[in-house]
């Protein structure tokens, strides 16, 4: 008892400390600068004279002084080193405590303070010298930065303004390369239209390395192994032409002399080992090729290995087919390691050959997992899930990925929104339970290419950055919904998927079969079904065979404010129809196959996330997402596993999933809004500001808006279709907070949502027309990022 009393007296302690350090005034913030010296709070807008305002290079240059010359104050309103919040929380935290010794002040400064930003800090004497060499670097040879302090009333206080002179711009006339061996010069010239350098060019310094890096790459590229960037330099001379350099790039007196030649590939020998230490005894000789391996034939097989390594015996020594084999090779899944290893034949000055040895370290040939849920869904429905999978890796001595999966669970309603509880009995139970086949080959897979038809010889091969794959997989699900209905649903696909940047990743389906049908109804959902026609399309036995293609682009790693998006497109039942037509079926007149109707329809859906870093702790998350999809032909409504929804803990947050729309409609029953409450357009936006608190904890503000809605006018579901006058209030708003926690391999999220305005009639009149404040709340507790 007394532990606890005196936990909670520590507790008050620290909030009353923390309550006082609010109250304190600003005139504080000077309160711990050393004498000689002052807090720095800000800059004048940083001025810019005698440059090309329309140059590119130019708008560059600036962003990199900017860089330079930026320091965020106390207080930064979003980072900014022009604006300071009027709150600085963190720098009055830091002058009430940060001089105290008890461990109650220490651990509030440490947790909550902010270190006084200083002058003697910030340097701007430094930073202008640092500027001034960026401008050097970018060909502003002449280039300026001067600086001065601004006093202010209080003169423990100052503010810094920058004068940047730019002056002229230093550019290229020539450029020449010198001193190369004539076989390395003549592939230099060749190759000199590819030149990153031209006349006209701003004699910048990232350019002349990338085109030193470029002539480095070429000649690798062309049997020089051993040559490095850093045996040729340049030689400036800006004094013939005034403002324009004359180049040349000359290879180094020290350039050792097996640099200077070109190098062959001699024996390739492949080591395959499925232990660290284990010794090799039998092994397969063709040649000037050797595979040594245990056992009575090597553990995968010859043609695969082949297929991805492109170094070949008695070819020149290739810097594109080495990295291109080692990627390949090491994202194919089989191997936990590789080395690749190139060794001289002999130590003679003639030696011309390289030996080169591959050793593969197998992986685990089994992954068995067991994932154990307990599921809380926002629309209320809770109950555990089981899922046992099993990963075979090299199943057929192919580099195949063979994977079972066996999943199940049980779901019962346990809320009933704000309105009460229903009690979990077997009249509300729910269960679902399934399996799944996958296949993934580490290679495009042609089932119509004629395999007796040679390959055409001298082709330019494509270099991917994450090489293709094809998956093919079965699955069957069976789905119980307590007092409705107990679906199937037997599903195939057959997917390529392959990345030839960093920046772009496609996926192309070109065949996905589902097959959903009832095998039982209940009266009380027959008796829905009857009075609601999208339900009886929506819900159908059908048939739902289409094709999707998917497009992903994401930044470079290196972009502070870097973008995502995605988009896919897909169609289902269009060449069916056109089949049939050519049978003489009407376009519009319904076709079946094997006696159950097909789906037809067109779906487009895409997604744009903007990252802006407004501090190495804060982030602000703009999310804007689409879809539409429309029906036709044999089809009057989309299958209902094809249509939108809104809400839940990726959307709108301030509601549960599927809890509104579409458009102003809401469900008059509440057990059937996850059934009724989609549709075939949805418009999503998020703004979210995430800060980085301390240690693994994260929080978030955020403000959500979007909804769903029909493309054609539904009778039963009032408000349903999109209109433009009515658009505006359809659009469901909420805003809430969260926090997170990173756990490193996943991120827990909770979010709590706070409704503005709902989309239907509530009873209250105006845009905010959520009633009271509990009716408008909706926690959703998540794994990983909404967006």
């Amino acid at each position: 008892m007394m532990r606890r009393l005196h936990i909670i007296y520590k507790v008050f302690t620290a909030a009353a400390l923390l309550s006082a350090a609010v109250l304190l005034p600003s005139c504080q913030e000077t309160k711990l600068v050393a004498d000689g010296d002052r807090l720095f709070v800000g800059l004048d807008k940083i001025t810019y004279s005698d440059y090309d305002k329309k140059s590119d290079h130019a708008a560059s240059t600036r962003e990199e002084v900017d860089a330079a010359l930026q320091t965020a104050p106390n207080g930064a309103l979003f980072g900014s080193s022009y604006y300071r919040s009027p709150i600085r929380y963190g720098l009055w935290v830091w002058n009430a405590f940060a001089d105290k010794e008890s461990k109650t002040a220490k651990w509030i400064t440490k947790a909550f303070g902010d270190r006084p930003v200083l002058m003697s800090q910030v340097n701007p004497e430094l930073r202008a010298s640092v500027a001034k060499t960026v401008l050097s670097n970018h060909g502003y040879f002449n280039g300026q930065v001067t600086y001065k302090e601004i006093d202010r009333k209080n003169p423990k206080k100052a503010k810094l303004s920058y004068d940047v002179k730019m002056n002229e711009l230093y550019t290229i006339d020539t450029l020449t390369y010198s001193g190369f061996p004539a076989d390395a010069d003549s592939i230099i010239k060749a190759n000199a239209d590819e030149a990153n350098v031209k006349a006209g060019s701003p004699f910048d310094a990232s350019l002349l390395s990338s085109e030193r890096e470029r002539v480095s790459t070429l000649l690798r590229d062309n049997g020089y192994y051993y040559y490095q960037g850093d045996y040729a330099s340049y030689l400036a001379d800006t004094l013939q032409h005034h403002g324009r350099g004359v180049l040349d790039l000359r290879l180094a007196s020290y350039t050792p002399e097996q640099a200077k030649h070109r190098w062959y590939i001699g024996n390739v020998t492949i080591d395959l080992r499925k232990s660290m230490r284990e010794e090799l005894s039998d092994s397969i000789h063709h040649r000037h090729l050797t595979i040594r391996f245990n056992g009575k034939k090597p553990p995968i097989r010859p043609g695969v290995l082949f297929k991805d390594l492109k170094i070949r015996p008695k070819e020149e020594f290739s810097y594109t087919n080495y990295k291109e084999s080692m990627a390949r090779i090491n994202s194919s899944g089989s191997f936990s390691s590789t080395d690749f290893r190139f060794t001289p034949r002999d130590t003679t000055a003639a030696c011309d050959t390289l030996d080169f040895q591959l050793n593969c370290l197998f992986d685990k040939p089994y992954d068995f997992y067991v994932e154990t849920n307990y599921i809380n869904k926002t629309n209320g429905r809770t109950g555990p899930q089981l899922i046992i999978g099993l990963d075979k890796r090299n199943a057929f001595r192919g580099g195949e990925k063979l994977s079972i999966d066996l999943n199940g669970s049980v779901e019962w309603q346990s809320t009933r929104g704000i309105k009460g509880l229903l009690k979990p009995n077997n009249e509300n139970t729910s269960y679902e339970y399934g399996f799944g086949v996958a296949l993934e080959l580490p290679r495009f897979l042609n089932p119509f290419r004629d395999k007796d038809k040679p390959r055409k010889r001298g082709r330019r091969r494509t270099f991917y950055y994450v090489f293709p794959t094809t998956i093919m997989k079965v699955s069957a699900n069976t789905i119980n919904r307590a007092g409705y209905f107990r679906m199937h649903t037997v599903s195939g696909q057959f997917t390529y998927s392959w990345q030839k940047t960093a920046t772009s990743a496609h996926e192309l389906s070109p065949l996905i079969v589902d097959y959903q049908f009832k095998n039982s109804t209940t009266h009380d959902f027959d008796s829905i079904v009857e009075v609601n026609p999208y339900l009886k399309v929506s819900m159908a036995n059908q048939f739902i065979v289409k094709m999707k293609y998917s497009y992903v682009y994401k930044s470079p790693n290196n972009y502070r404010n870097p973008i995502l998006w995605s988009s896919s497109v897909s169609e289902a039942g269009n060449l069916l129809s056109l089949g049939w037509m050519a049978f003489g079926k009407g376009w519009n007149t319904e076709k079946k196959m094997f006696k159950t109707p097909f789906a037809q329809f067109f779906k487009l859906e895409t997604s744009l996330r903007k990252t802006w870093s407004l501090t190495d702790d804060a982030q602000l998350v703009g999310n804007i997402a689409g879809g539409v999809i429309f029906s036709y032909g044999n089809s009057s409504t989309a299958p209902y596993s094809e249509q939108f929804y809104a809400g839940g803990a990726n959307g709108v947050r301030a509601f549960q999933v599927r809890s509104i729309g579409p458009g102003s409609y809401v469900s008059p029953q509440e057990k059937l809004s996850y059934v009724e409450q989609t549709g075939d357009f949805k418009l999503l936006g998020n703004l979210e500001l995430r800060y980085h608190l301390f240690g693994s904890l994260y929080t978030a503000l955020f403000l959500d808006a979007g909804n769903v809605w029909t493309l054609k006018t539904d009778d039963y579901r009032e408000g349903a279709k999109l209109k433009m006058s009515s658009f505006f209030n359809d659009v469901a708003l909420g805003t809430g907070m969260g926090i997170r926690y990173d756990l490193g391999f996943l991120i827990l999220r909770l979010d709590w949502g706070i409704a503005l305005h709902a989309p239907y009639d509530t009873g209250k009149s105006g845009y905010f027309n959520i009633n009271r404040f509990k009716d408008g709340q909706c926690l959703h507790f998540a794994v990983g990022m909404p967006f």
